[in-house]
């Protein structure tokens, strides 16, 4: 991915500061030790809006993805991240989301495939093997598997 393809989050929508990102497409302009300085600036500065907005919201939920809405499932959480991934990584979120409907359609029809995940995964090339275990850890680490 190009970073020109990078798109915004709703967090960085509302830690987000015009005048911050008029500071960031300057940086390339500066010499090299204020491209640092002002780069490292600009971080603290994001870090802090972020504890502001956690800190202003009470329980830190963002408004966006709200228990109350249902998006609750780890589908949900895939297709909200699946925008910002690259081809790579959109064909192991969509390889995750049809296992995981195949899985709840066979179980729910009672049947039981006749292939275990660990079959399934052995077929894929190991890259992405590898970028399918770092999305299942990821998935673990948020408690959604």
């Amino acid at each position: 991915m190009n970073e020109k393809d990078l798109m915004l989050t709703d967090l960085d929508y509302a830690i987000g500061d015009r005048r911050m990102q008029m500071l960031k497409a300057a940086i390339p302009y500066m010499e090299i030790s204020q491209q640092r300085t002002l780069s490292m600036f600009i971080k603290w500065r994001e870090l802090v809006r972020t504890m502001e907005f956690f800190n202003e919201n009470g329980d830190g939920m963002m408004s966006v993805c709200s228990l109350e809405k249902g998006h609750t499932s780890p589908a949900d959480m895939l297709a909200a991240v699946k925008p910002y991934a690259g081809p790579g990584e959109q064909e192991i979120i969509d390889l995750l989301v049809n296992a995981a409907s195949f899985k709840g359609s066979r179980n729910g029809a009672g049947g039981r495939s006749p292939f275990s995940m660990d079959q399934l995964i052995s077929l894929l090339p190991p890259d992405t093997q590898s970028r399918l275990e770092t999305v299942q850890l990821m998935m673990q680490t948020l408690g959604q598997v």
